[in-house]
């Protein structure tokens, strides 16, 4: 009884070891919009440029993300949306933001008086691929252009 067994987790083993090794894929982010900025709500549109560096398209059918900004850790976030990011290839994702006023207080506050056009940034999160075991690990730090939607300022 012992041998089938043993012989069926040596098969298991060696198809995991058959399994592709795919890349997790290269976040850009392009762009953050403050969407609203009220007492009880803060929105950010958030714009990725997520590149594909294998050789075989990426069925995305999730993420999770968080977003530090000028050092503070600003939210998290979550996306059931699913793409497909082509091999070797580029696609523009659009994510959303919200956040909790506590964090950033001291922040909006100085943006109502003197809003910033750019801001430093740390991104990182998960990446759900289909029919893949684990997610795919991405982060990403520099600096991004900051656009103020007309209106947000709701205080």
């Amino acid at each position: 009884m012992l041998r089938p067994l043993a012989l069926i987790t040596l098969l298991l083993l060696s198809s995991c070891a058959t399994l592709p090794q795919l890349q997790p894929p290269g976040i850009a982010l392009e762009r953050i919009d403050l969407l609203q900025l009220g007492f009880d709500e803060q929105r950010f549109g958030l714009e990725l440029q997520v590149t594909n560096p294998n050789s075989i398209p990426l069925p995305i059918t999730g993420m999770r993300y968080g977003l530090a900004v000028s050092g503070i850790a600003i939210g998290n976030g979550a996306s059931t949306e699913t793409m497909r990011i082509p091999a070797n290839g580029t696609t523009r994702v659009q994510l959303e933001l919200s956040v909790s006023a506590v964090r950033l207080l001291g922040e909006l506050s100085e943006w109502t008086r003197r809003p910033p056009t750019e801001l430093s940034y740390l991104f990182d999160g998960e990446i759900d691929v289909e029919l893949w075991p684990r997610p795919l690990q991405v982060s990403r730090e520099g600096r991004v252009p900051l656009r103020i939607a007309p209106g947000a300022f709701t205080l």
